[in-house]
């Protein structure tokens, strides 16, 4: 602590303002002067808390310091309230806005010490008053869910509580479940029935886990999606944590990796045999390993058609955690409503972009390059017309295939799995 002398205005600009929170009452300190000769010679404080006496240096040849003396009524924690209320404005335009940076703000603001965990409770406090408490919105989950039905009819939320109860012998939040109205039915008029679960953990004070539903639109874009897993809805392997797995099991190697996605990639029986069977003489026991996991659940050749899509991993769900990782350690009806607010304008975005650049166009943007491509690759095959919709394709590599116009069918069966003529397709199409 810095006293003065003979500086008036260096005191007023120290003083704290009326605004603050903060008054003289508060430290039970009194600033007195006698006379015009004291208010020139010195100041003297005196208090419950506090006291000096300062006089000339004429008249004092030692400076007597401030003595510090505690009381019940001093509380340490009346300055990070303060310091909350006054930055609670900065974290709410930047919430990610990190301690040290803070603290370091702060200290030039105001020109005093601030601990590091000062600034980190200040900024805690802040974040509460700006998000609220996670035990009040846990409270409130019963009233947001029936707004959610409410304002948006059609759409599932279903909420459910643990057999568990706490002190005062009431039941305990479990889970929640939400599915828009709008996502359920884009999903139900024309989505690939292909959906990706993953959880991701909540970063909040209880913790918890999120589970998120995914599909794939039209143009083989990212939807976030809630289902009920049934019937008519493919389940796959992620063949990345697959071949996760397959290390872990004591299969290590880069030829060991490029055998199992040449495998999971092969879209005829015939191709997968042949694969398998170079797994078998890299290593028996690997071979065994990987004939235990479903065929169907991790390599193409296994899968259906109907589904029309030939991904292999789970990065689409992992993209979307990570687009919502700042939601993630919100209390929980502010992390909700993020994510509600956050997909909406996701889909009107996409919508905007649609109309605006492919309103005239019949193909998805994606999907039109993907057959831009192949178009390029159709030079290497040769249909042969056996009626108006069946062909026989060569190819120059010595293979023959048989197309399908009608069915949309090949025996590389890729247009099959995908919906999307590839070279075999391109060719005959523009015979």
């Amino acid at each position: 602590m810095v006293v003065v002398n003979d500086e008036n205005d260096a005191l007023m600009n120290n003083m704290i303002e009326e605004d603050s929170g903060f008054s003289d009452s508060d430290y039970n300190v009194d600033f007195d002067f006698d006379s015009d000769d004291d208010r020139e010679n010195g100041i003297e404080i005196s208090g419950d808390d506090f006291h000096s006496d300062l006089g000339s240096e004429e008249d004092n040849k030692e400076l007597s310091y401030p003595v510090f003396n505690p009381s019940e009524t001093f509380h340490p924690t009346f300055e990070i309230v303060w310091l909350s209320k006054k930055y609670v404005d900065a974290f709410r335009a930047d919430p990610k806005k990190n301690v040290k940076g803070f603290r370091n703000e702060a200290i030039r603001d105001i020109m005093c010490h601030i601990s590091p965990f000062q600034a980190y409770r200040a900024k805690k406090k802040a974040l509460k008053q700006i998000e609220g408490h996670f035990d009040d919105q846990y409270a409130k989950l019963w009233d947001y869910a029936h707004a959610l039905r409410m304002k948006n009819p059609g759409s599932t939320v279903l909420m459910a509580l643990s057999d568990e109860t706490n002190a005062i012998g009431k039941k305990k939040f479990d889970r929640i479940y939400i599915c828009f109205k709008a996502l359920k039915q884009e999903f139900l008029n024309g989505f690939r029935p292909l959906i990706r679960v993953d959880g991701c953990h909540l970063k909040g004070s209880h913790g918890g886990i999120l589970l998120t539903v995914v599909s794939i639109d039209p143009n083989n874009q990212l939807f976030p999606l809630a289902s009920n897993h049934g019937s008519g809805v493919d389940n796959r392997f992620c063949v990345r944590h697959l071949h996760g797995n397959m290390k872990t099991a004591g299969f290590k190697g880069l030829a060991f990796k490029r055998a199992l996605w040449a495998a999971a990639r092969a879209t005829t029986n015939a191709e997968f045999d042949r694969v398998m069977k170079e797994i078998g003489v890299l290593d028996v026991k690997a071979l065994e390993w990987l004939s235990d996991k479903p065929h169907s659940k991790w390599s193409i050749s296994h899968f259906k058609g109907y589904s029309k899509c030939d991904i292999l991993l789970n990065n689409l769900c992992e993209s979307f955690n990570s687009s919502i990782l700042e939601a993630r350690e919100k209390p929980i009806l502010t992390m909700l409503e993020w994510i509600r607010e956050y997909v909406m304008v996701k889909m009107q975005q996409n919508r905007d972009r649609a109309a605006k650049r492919y309103g005239d166009k019949k193909i998805c943007p994606k999907i039109k390059k993907i057959m831009d491509k192949t178009m390029d690759k159709a030079a290497d095959c040769i249909p042969i017309k056996a009626n108006d919709w069946n062909y026989e394709i060569s190819c120059y590599d010595g293979v023959r295939y048989t197309m399908n116009l009608v069915a949309h069918t090949c025996s590389c069966r890729k247009w099959e799995l995908t919906g999307i003529p590839r070279k075999h397709g391109m060719s005959a199409i523009c015979a």
